[in-house]
């Protein structure tokens, strides 16, 4: 088993020199923390080496440098980096998950060029993979991938890390692509975002976009369970806490102390981008020092920031409000001796930015979006004596760990300028407790652990698909039964009906019994050794009509009501409803469209199979809430079934009306299929050699499943000898 770490670009850059090339490490938090992974495991990188060549000839000579180090590069024109990195990934991606959705630059070319060179990594990676590996796809720059490879390698290990945020549905909603993009991701057996709120906007836009289901953090879609999870990413948290033990940075650090002189320290380290929130900390800079004049000449900002995309006019438009924002504050409140914001537009080596997170009094850390921000955890593990405070935004992803921080609205400059003078009156016992709690935090969660966390996890959802996929009935386990069905004497079929022997209908009254289902089922009951039940949450009326002419029981709102030879008994009395049970399933229909309450002799249900699934499962638990202290006072049940809530008696079940037909005769052949939660009460009553079988989901109690609906009828005639079909 190896692990291949598929990104846009390879942890070596690569560049053109008179020698031919030459390879550094390439910048960036992803690529520096993956690449000093230290897990068990055979590791190999699939990405872009930064660079294009002239033919195939220096191709190959990069890519046979680059394979000593298991690197496999992904080569691209001038025109695909521009339309694919710079278009569709930087010009649409990313403004969007940041929420800049005015900053979108949408052509149709890019899109385009994004599933083209999403390919291209798939024809570099697929003839490397052997079906036992894992893929670890980083990114929002390779969203199509993880479909692609699975329609390609079906057992293979596929998981996906977004690093950036994942925003909300209505924004995710404007991209014309969104489905496209949202089934690339479901290729994955993991999706991982790295709080819990990006997790959150995923499974809501995937559920509203491609109409599935989630079961709190998974979902089965294509025959497979897939899962939700966060990981937040982490550093190597040794490398850094170590670093100022070397006498070479302690010089360094010795000799910038002496340069920015006593005054105090607030450093700022960014990438050049809007979602930095750059301008805004220099506002909230100059806002702290027109509060408060005392600090002038006592308190710096040293700013560094990494030269990016300066070709993209937002980009370059930033740069220049940037140097107009920092010459006014040091036009204004510089002194012979002293100067308010110092501007370093270059990125440093790491021996150079350790010695500034060292002697830096403050972190100011406030971008307006980020997916985690490493920064602020590298600041943190510098410190190991020496005081420090760290301000950051709520809008980070490290700020749900990162709690002992002053945390601030990065949008509001008058908090950030209180911040950073809170900040200067904090006693440095406190700061070092507060450093110390935040500390064995990181210490604790650190990249090593992220990335191990990440692939065991993934590692088991594997084993549990193997597992799922063992109780898939195909054509082997269909001709089992159908042996088992024909040495049987006696048999009982007990058969759910909606979702089951039909599928869904928007409206309930329009799921009548197919023309092949009344076929189906007039042949089963025509043999003798056959007992055929279908067991419903219908009411009785309802089944009269369809099925009343069949020689076969009947049971009606969950075993309230059976029918046998010929005739109804009533398992319960009807119920006068109490008005407030009324009140309240009228209140929810009222306030939420598309949806209606049904009222049977025995039981109220809410169906809300029509209505948006995000709304759905809103008002789903505010009703169950509302339901439950009158349902308690009045000893009835509520049951969660397949897109409804229902009230009802808790003296008859699914469950109860199995045990009354078994105590009619003895079966040496029991076949059970339904697809609600109410059937579970069915499987759980039959005895461990039933067949019993969960429809279209997966079940912890029934023994086997199909995938879908539309397979019962076809395997129940198959069993039965009345038609052949291959289920594979």
């Amino acid at each position: 088993m190896r692990l291949f770490i598929i990104s846009n670009r390879l942890p070596l850059k690569t560049t053109r020199t008179e020698a031919h090339f030459a390879f550094t490490p390439s910048e960036g938090g992803l690529t520096t923390g993956l690449a000093s992974l230290t897990m068990d495991i055979e590791k190999h990188w699939v990405g872009w080496p930064g660079m294009y060549f002239n033919n195939e000839k220096e191709e190959e000579e990069v890519s046979e440098h680059l394979l000593q180090y298991n690197f496999h590069p992904v080569f691209l024109s001038e025109c695909q980096v521009e339309e694919y990195y710079e278009g569709y990934s930087n010009g649409i991606l990313w403004p969007l998950c940041h929420y800049f959705f005015s900053y979108i630059r949408y052509e149709n070319s890019y899109w385009k060029a994004y599933q083209e060179v999403n390919h291209l990594f798939l024809e570099t990676l697929l003839p490397l993979l052997a079906d036992d590996d894992i893929v670890w796809v980083q990114d929002y720059h390779l969203m199509l991938l993880p479909q692609m490879i699975r329609e390609k390698n079906k057992k293979v290990n596929i998981g996906y890390f977004h690093h950036i945020p994942f925003p909300s549905y209505e924004l995710f909603r404007v991209l014309p692509e969104r489905a496209e993009l949202l089934n690339g991701l479901l290729g994955a057996d993991l999706v991982a975002f790295h709080t819990h709120d990006y997790m959150r906007h995923f499974v809501s836009a995937a559920e509203r976009v491609l109409d599935l289901q989630f079961q709190l953090d998974k979902v089965k879609h294509n025959n497979r369970l897939i899962y939700v999870d966060a990981f937040p990413m982490g550093i190597n948290y040794d490398r850094y806490h170590d670093a100022i033990l070397n006498p070479k940075i302690q010089h360094k650090a010795k000799k910038l102390k002496q340069t920015f002189g006593d005054s105090k320290l607030i450093l700022s380290v960014d990438r050049l981008d809007y979602s930095k929130g750059i301008i805004h900390r220099l506002k909230g800079f100059l806002r702290f020092l027109e509060n408060h004049p005392e600090s002038i000449g006592q308190v710096s900002l040293a700013m560094i920031i990494v030269p990016s995309r300066a070709n993209v006019e937002e980009y370059s438009s930033l740069k220049t409000n940037i140097d107009e924002m920092i010459g006014r504050i040091n036009g204004q409140y510089s002194k012979i001796n002293w100067t308010p914001v110092y501007y370093f537009y270059h990125s440093f080596c790491f021996e150079d930015l350790i010695a500034m997170y060292s002697i830096a009094d403050i972190a100011l850390v406030t971008p307006l979006r980020d997916g985690m921000n490493l920064v602020a955890k590298e600041y943190l593990a510098v410190k190991r004596d020496t005081p420090g405070v760290l301000i950051l935004s709520e809008m980070a992803g490290s700020a749900i760990e990162l709690n002992d921080a002053i945390i601030v609205n990065p949008n509001d400059t008058e908090e950030i300028a209180n911040a950073i003078y809170e900040a200067l009156q904090i006693p440095e016992e406190e700061q070092q407790a507060s450093l110390k709690n935040m500390q064995q935090k990181i210490m604790k969660q650190n990249v090593n652990k992220w990335a191990a966390d990440f692939v065991n996890e993934l590692h088991e959802i594997k084993e549990r698909n193997i597992k799922l996929h063992k109780k898939r009935i195909g054509e082997t386990k269909t001709k089992n039964i159908a042996l088992s069905y024909t040495e049987a004497k006696k048999r009982l079929f007990i058969l759910d009906y909606d979702g089951t022997l039909v599928g869904f209908k928007r409206k309930a009254e329009d799921a009548v019994p197919t023309e092949i289902l009344m076929d189906t089922l007039k042949k089963l009951s025509e043999n003798p050794q056959n007992h055929i039940a279908i067991s419903s949450g219908r009411d009785h009326d309802t089944l009269e009509r369809w099925f009343g002419h069949l020689p076969i029981t009947l049971a009606a709102e969950h075993g309230a009501f059976f029918k046998e030879n010929g005739k109804w008994y009533r398992n319960a009395d009807e119920f006068e409803w109490d008005n407030e049970l009324l009140r309240i399933f009228q209140l929810f229909v009222d306030k939420t469209p598309h949806s209606k309450m049904e009222i049977k002799n025995t039981a109220i249900v809410w169906h809300y199979r029509n209505v948006d699934s995000w709304f759905a499962s809103l008002r789903e638990r505010q009703l169950v809430n509302e339901l439950m202290e009158p349902c308690a006072r009045l000893n009835l049940q509520i049951l969660r079934g397949n897109k409804i809530v229902e009230v009802k008696s808790p003296l008859h079940s699914k469950g109860t009306e199995v045990q009354r037909l078994l105590a009619q005769d003895d079966y040496d052949f029991i076949l059970a299929m339904g697809d609600d939660t109410t059937d579970e009460d069915t499987f759980r009553a039959l005895p461990e050699e039933a067949i019993t079988i969960k429809v279209g989901s997966i079940s912890e109690i029934a023994r086997f499943y199909l995938d879908s609906q539309s397979e019962t009828i076809p395997f129940l005639r198959q069993i039965s000898n009345q038609g052949r079909i291959n289920l594979e």
